[in-house]
């Protein structure tokens, strides 16, 4: 294993932080949450429906895509637009016009497309619409188009998504709202570092609050990322349940550095470090997934323990 100085690290951790933002890494759903929506129940699973035959527009091709940087990002993909014309045009703002979700203004964007080219193009989306009967299809990009004698045009291209990009993020948004609803899970402590039987770890407590549900919720399975583990503090029961009659439960839980946590391959590379999926149930139903959300100041405190947790590394 790679020693990383402290020093060192902190130019590796600012370094992880960039690739992120920058987008630069490549490659479609298959990402560290890969195993994630598998473990959805089968009641909650995506009914991908197909799409509707929509007119194509002349020259141009639009279709959607999700990097792993998109998922790290959150709120986002990529729309492929190819140029499958003879004259070029410059993209100068796009926007997802689906009635899965709402519209959200154009994003701006500078790119010049000549014949063949393909860009990629980040595409923010809007919050989903979870209603009954609500379809993502007919899905558009909305684009704002300049031609090459400097015509300005706004155009609706139909949205491709081979791999169900659209409905698979519909789907994950409106199961996100639909366990919001019925319970809040938030991650909270002061996330100073202990020593615990001698190793260096982060306690903190994962607290239930019940929303509109009036059924017992149990907090199953935890999980961490490549970087960090989660799991329950030693001698909390598993699962930890709130019976239908309260209202709040406070689980003690433990963050420490998984094995290959400090390796500086790792720490560079990874794009979901705060990725911290959990499981609940309903009165013993199928097991839920869901993320619990990382603050700014836990991210901030979990950096600077890894500089401790693997000052020995």
């Amino acid at each position: 294993m790679r020693r990383v100085p402290g020093l060192a690290l902190r130019r590796l951790v600012v370094l992880a932080v960039v690739v992120v933002l920058s987008g630069c890494a490549s490659g479609t759903d298959n990402t560290e949450t890969a195993g994630s929506t598998a473990a959805l129940s089968a009641e909650s699973a995506p009914s991908v429906t197909a799409p509707l035959a929509t007119p194509t527009v002349p020259g141009m091709t639009a279709v959607a895509v999700r990097l792993r940087t998109d998922v790290a990002v959150g709120g986002q993909f990529q729309t492929r637009i190819t140029n499958t014309g003879s004259e070029p045009f410059s993209v100068l703002a796009v926007s997802l016009d689906s009635p899965g979700f709402e519209r959200l203004p154009f994003d701006p964007q500078s790119a010049t497309y000549n014949p063949g080219a393909t860009i990629d193009l980040p595409t923010g989306y809007g919050p989903a619409r979870c209603g009954a009967g609500v379809q993502v299809d007919p899905a558009f990009t909305a684009v704002q188009v300049q031609r090459a004698d400097g015509r300005m045009e706004e155009i609706a291209v139909p949205l491709e998504a081979p791999d169900d990009i659209v409905d698979r993020i519909h789907h994950e948004e409106c199961h996100a709202v639909r366990l919001a609803a019925a319970v809040d899970v938030s991650l909270g402590g002061d996330f100073d570092p202990a020593d615990i039987g001698g190793n260096i770890v982060v306690p903190a407590m994962i607290t239930l609050s019940r929303e509109d549900n009036t059924q017992d919720i149990s907090l199953i399975e935890l999980r961490g990322s490549v970087v960090f583990d989660v799991s329950f503090a030693e001698g909390s029961d598993s699962p930890m349940s709130m019976p239908a009659d309260e209202d709040e439960l406070v689980v003690p839980v433990v963050v420490r550095m998984t094995g290959r946590g400090c390796d500086a391959h790792v720490l560079g590379e990874t794009k979901q470090p705060f990725l911290f999926p959990y499981f609940v149930t309903f009165d013993g139903g199928e097991p839920q997934y869901g993320v619990l959300d990382v603050s700014a100041d836990q991210r901030d405190a979990l950096w600077s323990y890894v500089e401790v947790a693997c000052a020995d590394a």
